[in-house]
């Protein structure tokens, strides 16, 4: 009989044994998934902002696609020959074949002084004034 309760103890040790054993890696794998779904989470995280700027990025390379062109059309607008032939003409001073410049000269003249004309002075306050502004405020 004592070698019979001396196996069942034998027994229940070994079934806690592995209770102790087997939760602990419950645990272990609990501790473990948290982890993972954390960094599963912030990896989502990233994905969506990182999807959020890319569409951002694509908004302004469109922009600025659709200035460029704009501006190319500009370029080839301003460097025609006819614009810069107008604009050397107009404003360059420059002439076409065949023609003569004449810029007009203005002839002097006796310069005029201007005499200034006195402004009126402010009346100075008497010093009862004064001193009754600043006692009384007004």
């Amino acid at each position: 009989m004592i070698a019979s309760s001396k196996m069942t103890d034998e027994m229940a040790s070994g079934k806690k044994e592995k209770q102790q054993f087997s939760a602990m890696w419950v645990i272990i794998f609990i501790a473990a998934g948290v982890l993972i779904l954390g960094d599963l989470n912030q990896r989502m995280a990233d994905a969506r902002r990182l999807d959020r700027d890319a569409r951002a990025l694509e908004t302004d390379v469109a922009h600025l696609a659709t200035e460029s062109v704009m501006l190319q059309t500009q370029v080839a607008e301003v460097t025609s020959e006819a614009v810069v032939g107008e604009w050397a003409h107009g404003e360059g001073g420059m002439v076409r074949a065949g023609e003569i410049l004449v810029a007009p000269v203005a002839l002097p003249e006796a310069t005029t002084i201007a005499t200034p004309i006195p402004t009126p002075g402010l009346r100075q306050p008497s010093n009862w004034e004064v001193w009754w502004a600043l006692l009384f405020g007004t």
